[in-house]
């Protein structure tokens, strides 16, 4: 089972898209509905459209995501394509209507977890085929994000990165559009884009620096030109969770710094992650590992922190 497969309850009717995968036994599946429910793997079954079997299924998720060109119909931006399948049910595509190459990532945010939608590069005048989301992401509690890389062969970067949170409503999406590619009529959702401007790239990694401070509202990040600090202390992030939600949410705000580092160019990240049972420590070091990105990390201020610091060279 993968993430994106579509699956049925054997102790139920429901049928629901695996948004989850928890060890080797747990999977959290979205309902229709869009409520997100444990399962342990072996109550559920995957299905495909066409309830023509399993294994048909499950070799059909293996394959990369389908690359189509746009109609050229459609204007010039970038968009979330929506087929409708039934009331609950929509297909989605990310439609690249621009020249330039980009990397894509859709999230769901329900403020007390993310969850991966879809994500992917996309060519100039190309669409790509996510999967299917249900009728949750018209839920204002669940906003719906995308976050945006062009790629350029440019020395300097012209467009910014973008990062939007989606307000889908059902009673907006009045206007279909063909799209050629796969004969297919489709709700499109513009994704706002920026001017084309020239920049200045300290005064970027200012502006991004400031908008990602609530982002994970850590009040002692030290902000500097090449390198960036932030402090994964649960009494530093400003949040109430339960005992089994804190490392989750800890990776998570790991995960967007690190991230934001990527697309500041910094130098280093020092994490101060504490020493405890060594568990947090243990799974950043793991992430890490396999991080083409980073030319090393190590322990870092050990006169100070011991073993609960570790500092990321880029």
């Amino acid at each position: 089972m993968r993430i994106g497969d579509r699956v049925r309850l054997l102790r139920g009717t429901e049928e629901g898209i695996i948004v989850n995968i928890k060890g080797d036994k747990i999977v959290e599946v979205e309902i229709e509905d869009g409520f997100i429910i444990p399962e342990m793997k072996n109550e559920v079954v995957v299905i495909d459209k066409n309830e023509s079997g399993v294994f048909s299924t499950a070799e059909k998720t293996l394959n990369p995501p389908q690359y189509k060109k746009s109609n050229d119909q459609i204007p010039t931006g970038l968009y979330l394509g929506l087929a409708e399948k039934n009331e609950n049910r929509y297909q989605a595509y990310f439609i690249n209507q621009l020249s330039e190459v980009v990397l894509f990532s859709i999230s769901q945010n329900d403020k007390r977890s993310i969850t991966g939608k879809g994500y992917g590069i996309c060519k100039g005048y190309e669409s790509v085929e996510i999967g299917e989301m249900t009728s949750g992401i018209f839920n204002s509690s669940k906003r719906l994000n995308v976050q945006v890389i062009f790629h350029e062969n440019q020395v300097r970067l012209k467009k910014n990165p973008l990062n939007i949170d989606l307000n889908l409503s059902k009673e907006k999406l009045t206007k279909k559009v063909l799209l050629g590619s796969i004969d297919e009529e489709i709700f499109l959702v513009k994704i706002e884009e920026k001017t084309v401007v020239e920049i200045d790239p300290e005064k970027l990694k200012e502006k991004l620096f400031e908008s990602s401070e609530h982002s994970y509202s850590n009040k002692e990040n030290k902000i500097h030109s090449k390198e960036q600090t932030i402090d994964l202390h649960i009494d530093e992030l400003s949040i109430n969770l339960k005992n089994n939600e804190i490392l989750e949410y800890q990776l998570s705000e790991f995960e967007k710094a690190y991230d934001d580092a990527l697309l500041l160019n910094l130098e280093k990240l020092k994490i101060i992650h504490g020493v405890g049972a060594g568990i947090l420590r243990n799974e950043i070091h793991k992430r890490l590992s396999v991080r083409k990105e980073i030319k090393f990390f190590e322990d870092a201020d050990k006169e100070r922190f011991g073993f609960g610091s570790t500092i990321i060279y880029f």
